[in-house]
């Protein structure tokens, strides 16, 4: 139903919607979540910034983990989990997930998944650093461009699934210590939504678009860490983030994310400016065969040592490889490179760490359910699943296996064990953030959204990358509250309440709360856990941050 409403002396139209589940991101983590509502006969809305299927599924290029091999087992898989993981992972969940992603490739074959098969029809397995067997399944390096095409052909076809696209949710909406539902805008139509739900799930991906070099889409900015956080959901491990190898040079290659792995698997090498191949004198056994955190962590101690190419990357050399399994192992990269001018089979690429995935999130059970009442979350947006590293072929795979199990648990839930919930009024939306929304809607002066949201970007990228001191994230702490009062246009009684001024300037009401929590955990973190480089911080605190419940 539409109506209009005052909204600090605005006239804005008012939408509401009521449903059993609320699915809020259109990845493969919400997108699964969906399909397994709609199978369970429950009411189900996905609502997404972009368009569904969105998100960051199409990133992962290389293929996902599964142990589909004959010489494989889940429980090898779980060991090489556990083994790189940083000793954060949570045991449980990840044994549920090496053992469920096996069902779902079955499942994604029969929707038209095409994995590339073997001459005597079984998969072709590829072969990544840290797994100990051949067991990622793949379709050449375009495997989430393959994988999201499926998931947005079944979820188009889905009648029962009510696709509100182009829609932003700001906050969630809380009764009683319960996640009732949730409001938002809807861009669009430009209207306020506001969602009532038995059980909402937070799919919204990681927070890689706070960063100046990342490969993910601009609107993945750690809104449902936010979300949950607000709600009273414990963050793990939140200042733990994947970083990949990523295009430094040419421009027209900037932020580009060559598959590392593919590379590595091709048999491309990693030189410094003097053409050392230089992962040797960090890793003697393994070199390039090193974890993904272990390989950036040597690129960008090579670069702060000075070592770094006239550009500030490294040289990723597959010269040398030939041309066949160049053709195999990353056939669409070597097109993209060729059709910008660069022809990697003559010329290496130079690359510098750029954030990819995140690897903490809020804190969940093995079926995505917080701690908190009424609320999931699944995908990038879940901890616990990953630790402090996160090895080859993970992100998608965990991503697959705890969308549907969240789906699933709150789709019974929310048949089950219904609860009665009054109907939301804009009164339950808090007035701070009406006031919020309406001094958004009547700006016309103060900083550009851009240029505060770069110097946010640019913060992140040099303060919270692989290196890290307590000065610079000490810094970045003291530069982020500078903006806030410095580059805010909202009004001195604005400023005064809960909502972070920075994140209204931004557009978007998660990206300096988020930022700055990151940077809290990452002084409370001990080194010895972290896939970052963090020795300098050793003692600081003196105290683990495995949850941080009040990190700003």
């Amino acid at each position: 139903m539409t109506m209009p409403s005052n909204f600090g002396h605005l006239d804005i139209p008012v939408v509401h919607h009521q449903t059993d589940v609320l699915i809020v991101g259109g990845g493969a983590a919400g997108t699964m979540a969906a399909f397994e509502c709609a199978e369970a006969g429950v009411a189900v809305i996905q609502a997404t910034k972009g368009r569904a299927t969105s998100g960051t599924t199409t990133v992962a290029r290389g293929g996902f983990a599964a142990a589909m091999g004959e010489d494989d087992s889940p429980e090898l898989h779980l060991q090489d989990i556990l083994e790189h993981g940083g000793e954060l992972i949570d045991p449980e969940l990840a044994r549920v997930w090496v053992y469920d992603i096996v069902d779902v490739v079955h499942d994604l074959e029969s929707w038209g998944a095409e994995f590339v098969r073997r001459a005597d029809g079984r998969l072709d397995l590829k072969s990544f650093p840290s797994h100990s067997r051949d067991r990622a399944c793949h379709h050449y390096d375009t495997t989430g461009n393959m994988i999201t095409k499926v998931l947005s052909r079944k979820l188009r076809a889905d009648a029962r699934i009510a696709k509100h696209s182009i829609t932003a949710i700001v906050d969630l909406l809380v009764q009683d210590g319960r996640v009732v539902g949730a409001w938002g805008v809807d861009y669009r139509n430009g209207a306020l939504v506001i969602y009532q739900a038995q059980q909402v799930i937070l799919c919204t991906g990681g927070g890689s678009g706070l960063f100046y070099v990342n490969d993910n889409p601009p609107q993945v900015t750690g809104d449902g860490y936010v979300l949950g956080f607000r709600a009273g959901v414990p963050l793990l491990g939140i200042e733990m983030i994947d970083f990949q190898a990523m295009c430094c040079s040419p421009k027209e290659l900037f932020g580009f994310a060559p598959h590392p792995t593919g590379f590595i698997n091709a048999g491309a090498v990693f030189r410094n400016q003097g053409g050392e191949e230089f992962l040797k004198r960090y890793f003697p056994d393994t070199a390039e065969q090193s974890t993904r955190s272990e390989v950036i962590l040597a690129m960008a101690k090579e670069i702060h040592a000075g070592r770094a190419t006239s550009t500030g990357g490294i040289f990723m050399d597959a010269t040398k490889v030939p041309m066949e399994v160049i053709q195999k192992q990353i056939p669409h990269v070597y097109k993209t490179c060729l059709h910008r001018g660069i022809d990697i089979t003559k010329t290496p690429l130079e690359v510098a760490p750029g954030s990819h995935t995140w690897l903490g999130g809020l804190k969940v059970d093995v079926d995505g359910k917080t701690p908190v009442a009424g609320l999931f979350a699944a995908g990038e947006t879940a901890g616990g699943i990953h630790g402090g590293n996160r090895i080859g072929g993970s992100a998608l795979s965990a991503s697959l296996v705890y969308g549907r199990r969240a789906g699933r648990k709150a789709a019974a839930l929310a048949r089950e064990a219904r609860v009665d919930l009054a109907r939301l009024e804009v009164d339950a939306i808090p007035e701070f953030e009406r006031a919020w929304l309406a001094d958004l809607m009547r700006r016309d002066s103060g900083a550009l959204q851009s240029d505060v949201r770069m110097n946010c970007c640019m913060l992140a990228h040099n303060k919270l990358g692989p290196i890290r001191e307590e000065r610079t994230l000490r810094e970045a702490l003291a530069e982020y509250e500078r903006i806030e009062r410095e580059e805010s246009w909202m009004s001195d009684e604005l400023k005064a309440q809960a909502l972070p001024t920075i994140d209204a300037v931004l557009g978007d009401p998660s990206a300096s709360f988020w930022l700055k929590t990151a940077l809290h955990s990452a002084l409370c973190r001990d080194p010895v856990d972290a896939a970052h480089d963090s020795a300098v911080l050793a003692g600081l605190l003196g105290q683990r941050c495995d949850e941080i419940l009040k990190a700003s």
